[in-house]
């Protein structure tokens, strides 16, 4: 189901009769994750070769070549993330001169037989030996261990994103402040230790005195709620709250009430690029309804919304709609919003390695 009013066109995500509400079952690794588990696990602290390029056809390039007992092993890293690759020695070719004299195939012979094609003419092998901690640390720096998600509550009678960013906490129901404790724990910014995705933890207050945080599978989780943020009486846009709620790739909003769904109208009002908006409507009853919508551009991601689309206050169902939240801003950096830009940084980390490296 899509929907569409003015620039915006949003896509309502289907429920699955077969989905259920379920912890997590899947790993949560991303995939910088998994090469930094790849590199490290069959190559770091181990024989084997490193090609460096800082420009070919494809952007610049480090490649990893090991031969590990009776596979050969590649992680090609490029501007649009990394390949893990592995074929059986014995389905790479050698030529009859390498074969008499021993030698190992050729980089394209490997390569080829992985059916990878490489620029390899524009490869250089780099035997420096500090190299390699250097491509694990360009990966790492890959990994998001943090995120910020928005917050707003629609009050009764609400329709449009001004309106709720001039709700006041004190003012909020019992239901939305209940709701606040399903995602995190409330704490005092002065002095936070933790991931403060912006806000200000100086003791000054410029941006609330509290907030509402979470670490949940190893990833800190901090969330924007507008109603915490600082109220301007004359400020009838509320910037300094939308300043962050504008920033926030997913957001949630809250309304107080079952009647016919406003919040999405809400999200359609709200002229971002690229986000994920999330529907609740919940009141004095002991579970929520549940619904995501995202711009056109964000691919769809797991886990599936069940149906009914409810969800309740337990840690399964907790568990299903962090997990759901996560999802939901990795896929939005698959965006045509988010992906050019991710893939110009890995460029420049890339071609500073191989200059680096290369001289």
């Amino acid at each position: 189901m899509s929907a569409t009013t003015g620039k915006s066109d949003w896509r309502l995500m289907p429920e699955n009769i077969n989905a259920r509400v379920t912890g997590v079952h899947e790993s949560l690794l991303q995939e910088s994750e998994k090469d930094v588990l790849w590199y490290r696990d069959n190559f770091l602290g181990k024989a084997h070769l490193n090609f460096l390029t800082p420009d070919s056809p494809r952007g610049p390039l480090a490649i990893s070549i090991i031969k590990d007992g009776g596979t050969y092993k590649a992680l090609v890293r490029s501007n649009m993330g990394a390949d893990r690759l592995s074929v059986a020695a014995n389905k790479v070719k050698r030529g009859a001169f390498r074969k008499l004299f021993g030698l190992q195939p050729t980089v394209d012979s490997i390569m080829a037989a992985m059916s990878y094609t490489a620029p390899i003419d524009y490869l250089k092998l780099c035997k420096d030996p500090n190299l390699p901690t250097e491509l694990l640390s360009m990966e790492e720096r890959q990994v998001i261990r943090s995120y910020k998600f928005g917050v707003e509550y629609v009050a009764a009678g609400q329709s449009t994103e001004e309106q709720c960013l001039y709700n006041l906490h004190d003012n909020a129901s019992a239901a939305f402040k209940k709701f606040l404790t399903f995602l995190g724990e409330t704490i005092e910014l002065s002095g936070w230790r933790g991931y403060r995705a912006g806000l200000d933890v100086s003791g000054a207050n410029n941006t609330g005195t509290h907030s509402v945080y979470t670490k949940w599978q190893n990833y800190e989780v901090m969330y924007h709620v507008a109603t915490l943020l600082p109220f301007r009486q004359e400020d009838k846009q509320q910037l300094e709250r939308k300043r962050h709620i504008g920033n926030d790739i997913v957001v949630i909003i809250f309304q107080d009430d079952r009647s016919t769904p406003r919040w999405l109208q809400v999200g359609l009002n709200a002229h971002w690029h690229h986000r994920v908006d999330v529907g609740l409507t919940g009141c004095d009853r002991p579970h929520n309804r549940l619904q995501f919508a995202n711009k056109l551009g964000v691919p769809p991601f797991t886990p599936d919304i069940p149906d009914p689309p409810v969800i309740f206050s337990d840690p399964v169902s907790r568990d299903f709609f962090l997990h759901k939240l996560v999802n939901a801003e990795r896929a939005s950096y698959k965006s045509p919003s988010f992906a050019p830009k991710l893939s110009r940084t890995r460029s420049v980390l890339l071609y500073d390695i191989a200059v680096k490296f290369l001289g």
